[in-house]
């Protein structure tokens, strides 16, 4: 579906981290850059989703560094263990250790062995790149607190979408209760590919998703029930307890709100929202861009969107891929070896 070339590869890290890791990369073999100066997108997607969600978002990103001349390398999408394909080789593991809760410091852990070469299976060693990374909800609370780790992944800069860093407080626990309800309500199996796609559809949470989006998590969120009748029944390949697993941590959302002023001082750190505050209230938002972050003259940028919420990876992936192209701008004309320096 998507325009750009891909190659998937599966990452061993055990024993340095107990899950397979599946990772996709993406490149536009027109605009490819290898010059040590190119920079490499490094992106983690939110909950309930796969790897393969920000194609949409890609292939318009694309498009700007082509028109524009941004020197990119490529683009590593890395998928929650507990998530999408990979979900079945790490079952019993999830099962054991990750359920009820999936922290988000896991999720980080999982970046940070993938980016610093700390197992198998990928033939490249993403460490020595100008490295910039993209997370949208869960998975930029991956991104923020990964500098937390050792050795230090030698970030560019951190470009963190819809990222919740709330202190604790009765709205943040009703947030959390909201969001694990939903997925273990969530409709996880359909007679068939078609009925799903037509149920979805019926419904408005579906409705308001760019087609392309939508089409992306058809292909790539379900799985037939039983693999030798492919033509059956689908469920998501993402189970809804493990969905509400990672959203049901409260230490990320904590730690991140602590660490993030200190973060800002280090690494040049983006913060990207949606303008509609269906899921983080507007008074959070502010306070994270103008106090917890340490001012907002501390963060190397600020985006919000439009007439997006909190999904603007599926509903506005043209204008979320402007506002990451507005971003990677800044890294590119920044000093590889200032920005390096700062970690």
């Amino acid at each position: 579906m998507s325009s750009l070339h891909s190659s998937k590869y599966l990452f061993d890290p055990r024993p340095n981290y107990p899950m397979l890791v599946c990772v996709k990369q993406y490149y536009d073999p027109k605009t490819r850059c290898t010059d040590p100066n190119a920079l490499t997108l490094i992106a983690v997607h939110g909950s309930g989703h796969t790897k393969e969600i920000w194609e949409p978002c890609l292939d318009d990103l694309f498009v700007l560094v082509k028109s524009k001349g941004l020197k990119v390398n490529d683009v590593w999408s890395i998928e929650l263990p507990s998530h999408g394909e990979t979900a079945a080789m790490n079952a019993k593991v999830v099962e054991w250790c990750y359920r009820p809760v999936f922290r988000s410091e896991d999720i980080s852990r999982a970046i940070h062995a993938v980016v610093m070469h700390l197992g198998t299976g990928m033939d490249v060693d993403l460490s020595k790149r100008r490295l910039v990374g993209i997370g949208h909800s869960i998975g930029a609370l991956g991104m923020l607190l990964t500098p937390n780790f050792y050795p230090s992944i030698p970030w560019d800069s951190l470009i963190a979408i819809e990222a919740v860093v709330r202190p604790p407080s009765a709205f943040t626990s009703k947030m959390q209760n909201f969001l694990v309800t939903n997925s273990e309500r969530q409709v996880d199996t359909w007679l068939s590919l078609a009925e799903a796609r037509r149920t979805m559809l019926q419904k408005s949470t579906w409705k308001i998703w760019d087609t392309r989006c939508f089409e992306t998590y058809i292909k790539y969120a379900l799985k037939p029930v039983n693999s030798e009748d492919p033509e059956g029944p689908v469920t998501l390949k993402t189970s809804k307890m493990d969905a509400a697993a990672t959203q049901r941590d409260p230490q990320g959302i904590r730690l991140s709100y602590l660490n993030l002023s200190g973060l800002a001082k280090r690494v040049p750190t983006h913060l990207i929202y949606g303008a509609v505050p269906d899921l983080l209230d507007e008074a959070g938002r502010n306070e994270t861009i103008n106090v917890t972050s340490g001012g907002r003259d501390k963060l190397a940028s600020v985006k919000v969107i439009e007439g997006a919420g909190h999904l603007v990876i599926v509903t506005h992936p043209r204008e979320l891929a402007s506002a990451i192209f507005d971003a990677l701008q800044i890294d590119a004309h920044s000093s590889a070896p200032l920005a390096k320096g700062r970690l």
